[in-house]
């Protein structure tokens, strides 16, 4: 009798009430899902497990937009930032051009400033997000089915598989306040990389490299592989920038970020339950397994701050790098607000205008990669892609 009494408390223990997203990520139903809970928000503005599931599915919905997107134009199998998603192979592709490309890549970039600004509003300090991420399914190839699963799609990316799963095979995370400002931050670092994609005009290497990466570019380059790597080389000897704005907006992205951790952590460190972590504190156990110290946070977080006094202008990288700039170092913020018009291949800093060089002090190297001391060896690359 005891032991019954026992079970039953514990089970209760470990029930969990199941959010309204989990519906649309579990059938795939993304539209109609974000249809839904943009309706409940209307009748409970308050609700911030609505809103945070709804950032969630809007991220979801903005990675399968990006999918069927890559597949319509055939992408191939890559290892290039953005277009790894393992979309299912397309017999047909469209022919795909630079402008169809570029646009592909800033609806991706609009998707994503669109979950920030919803997990934005999220302000309940003891919000909870339960969710099982090993159901949630996307339609990747824009065939009406949502056959890919997200665990499938995440194991592909990473390239390995993960052992925690035989323990948890439903992938249950307990997203919580640290994971909002956790995923925003996400969201900033990936449309930094977008922006530095995009911001200098890349038309010319894109078509000698496109059939590298597409079934059906419109222009393919005819010749041996060394001669198109030479052809890339002289195309590359001046780069024009095409949307100078997005340098600026790359550096605040990035600030974003290192402000974003602060929070995360903060939120974290403060939790005092133990169930389906996603970010542990030392006091917590993770569901990916990985032990998280004080000593790697503060580390972490000390990095942070040197990265920001670097990109907020305070401190200069190096005069080693500009041994001909009278000792003066080059300010990054000074060269992203107001960049060149173009960068030459091969051309060292201390080529650039004056301008760029000031006499703040040089940012902390050390500091900077201290961290990845920290993390076991073998770990430090996870480590830091989980840290964010």
């Amino acid at each position: 009798m005891a032991l019954s009494i026992t079970f039953i408390l514990s089970s209760s223990a470990w029930a969990v009430e199941r959010p309204l997203v989990e519906e649309y990520l579990h059938s795939g139903d993304l539209s109609n899902g974000e249809l839904v809970l943009e309706a409940v928000l209307v009748d409970e503005p308050d609700n911030d497990q609505v809103r945070f599931g709804l950032g969630v599915l809007r991220l979801v919905r903005g990675i399968e937009r990006l999918g069927q997107s890559l597949s319509r134009y055939g992408v191939k199998t890559t290892r290039a930032p953005i277009l790894r998603l393992p979309v299912p192979e397309n017999p047909n592709p469209e022919v795909i051009t630079y402008t169809a490309f570029r646009r592909m890549l800033d609806d991706f970039y609009n998707d994503l400033e669109t979950v920030e600004a919803t997990l934005a509003e999220v302000t309940d300090d003891d919000v909870q997000l339960p969710l099982r991420l090993n159901k949630i399914h996307l339609d990747l190839d824009g065939n009406g089915k949502a056959n890919e699963e997200f665990g499938t799609i995440l194991k592909s990316i990473v390239r390995q598989d993960f052992d925690f799963l035989k323990e948890n095979p439903d992938f249950e995370v307990h997203f919580d306040r640290g994971d909002v400002a956790w995923l925003r931050a996400y969201c900033h670092l990936v449309m930094s990389i977008l922006d530095m994609m995009l911001v200098m005009d890349t038309e010319e290497s894109f078509n000698i490299s496109a059939h590298d990466w597409f079934a059906k570019p419109e222009h393919k380059y005819e010749g041996t592989r060394q001669e198109q790597w030479k052809k890339l080389r002289e195309v590359n000897d001046a780069v024009y920038v095409k949307e100078p704005l997005r340098f600026n907006r790359f550096r605040l992205h990035l600030i974003a970020v290192t402000e974003l951790n602060h929070e995360t952590w903060r939120h974290i460190r403060m939790e005092e339950d133990d169930h389906f972590e996603w970010l542990p504190n030392p006091s917590q156990k993770g569901v990916l397994g990985l032990p998280v110290r004080n000593e790697m946070i503060d580390a972490w977080l000390a990095m942070m701050d040197e990265f920001k006094r670097l990109l907020e202008g305070q401190k200069t990288l190096p005069r080693i790098f500009n041994p001909n700039k009278d000792g003066k170092g080059l300010n990054i913020k000074i060269l992203l607000s107001d960049p060149p018009e173009k960068f030459v291949y091969g051309s060292y800093p201390d080529q650039w205008p004056d301008k760029y060089f000031t006499d703040d002090p040089d940012v902390d190297l050390q500091l900077l990669f201290r961290v990845f001391g920290m993390f076991s060896n073998p770990a430090a690359v996870g480590y830091s892609i989980w840290f964010n």
